[in-house]
């Protein structure tokens, strides 16, 4: 599908230094599909200042902003002339057709150029629009509502600092027209606004949909932007329930996260059941650890500790405190043992007398 496409630049492109230097012309390349210096030509010559009126008031432009292609007074270059926008507080819109129509299907888009804030805006746009090439289109009347593929460059406004890029498709299964947005970069991109010097802002956008974005030949911002990210993976057809189901566990069943990992994504939307996993978690182990835990008290090594009595072995019956002492040697076991004995004869002897008398 062949797209023509229009330049609409809302630019400020006035390099400022005091260094003084010589400035060389700049050959515009023939091959490319549009170029512009501003060195040459006088501004109407190519671009087409908009002439478009508000919808409430027929007489009242749109666009009555002042245009001015001139030498910035404190130019690094001196001879390096810009495109100027004049009007504070106005809004500015200017177009030109490009050399030749631009086809995205079959080669990748590199569009870029330089901007300066000159002074400290509170709501200002430097963004440029690749407008749809329709039989319709008409340069001096182009507002916001021109149809458009891209859109591409800085926009400020109160406290947002931000980076556009918006590509225009159609849907094709309705045939309606949708905007894809790029994400913001994620740099913060305050002092491009605000340094006042002329920053080159640079859009590569790729057959497949993949972009990248510069700012003075530093990468900020990458991405794709015409993809839904659907996947196919793993197909199967047969009639054994049995191996669709080993299939099954072998390749989505690996994929799918364990018990815990699916607790903790469950907590995602239900915060409250942090709450019940402490309770369920923390309070056993509380309750095992204080009933485990021995009951003593802890103090100097001089002191003496109460165990309870599963701590250490204790005997059934505490011994008798009376009791005499016991031989320490084993002589002291030898001379208790013979006496004991010839007591114990002795004993023997006389009850054996004492019956013999009794019987006579």
């Amino acid at each position: 599908m062949m797209f023509g496409r229009l330049l609409l630049a809302c630019v400020c492109l006035t390099p400022a230094d005091p260094v003084q230097a010589t400035y060389r012309l700049v050959q515009v390349p023939e091959e490319a599909h549009f170029a512009e210096t501003f060195d040459s030509d006088p501004l109407d010559r190519r671009w087409v200042q908009s002439k478009a009126v508000k919808e409430t008031d027929a007489e009242a432009l749109k666009y009555d902003g002042q245009w001015v292609v001139e030498e910035p007074a404190a130019a690094m270059y001196p001879g390096n002339r810009a495109l100027v926008m004049k009007s504070s507080g106005r809004h500015h819109a200017i177009a030109a057709y490009l050399h030749t129509p631009f086809n995205f299907m079959h080669t990748p888009l590199c569009l870029q150029y330089e901007v300066r804030f000159g002074r400290d805006v509170e709501c200002s746009g430097a963004y440029i629009k690749l407008l749809t090439q329709t039989h319709l289109l008409r340069l001096s009347q182009f507002s916001e509502s021109t149809p458009y593929s891209v859109m591409f460059g800085p926009d400020k406004c109160g406290t947002s600092h931000r980076l556009h890029l918006i590509v225009r498709v159609t849907d094709s299964s309705n045939g309606r027209n949708q905007e894809i947005h790029a994400p913001q970069p994620v740099d913060d991109l305050t002092v491009y606004f605000t340094d006042r010097q002329p920053h080159l802002y640079t859009l590569q956008l790729y057959q497949d949909s993949r972009y990248e974005i510069f700012i003075d030949q530093s990468l900020i911002s990458q991405g794709r932007l015409l993809t839904d990210e659907v996947m196919f993976d793993n197909f199967l057809l047969t009639d054994d329930l049995k191996l669709a189901e080993r299939w099954t566990q072998d390749t989505w069943g690996r994929k799918q996260p364990g018990l815990l990992e699916r607790l903790l994504i469950a907590t995602n939307s239900r915060p409250w059941l942090w709450g019940v996993y402490i309770f369920t978690v923390g309070l056993p182990i509380i309750l095992f650890i204080s009933y485990m835990w021995p009951d003593k008290r802890f103090g100097p090594p001089d002191q003496d500790y109460y165990y309870k009595k599963f701590d250490e072995p204790q005997p059934d019956r505490q011994p008798e405190r009376d009791q005499p002492d016991r031989p320490t040697s084993l002589s002291d076991y030898g001379a208790v043992s013979r006496e004991g004995a010839r007591r114990r004869e002795t004993q023997k002897v006389q009850r054996k007398s004492d019956l013999e008398v009794e019987n006579e």
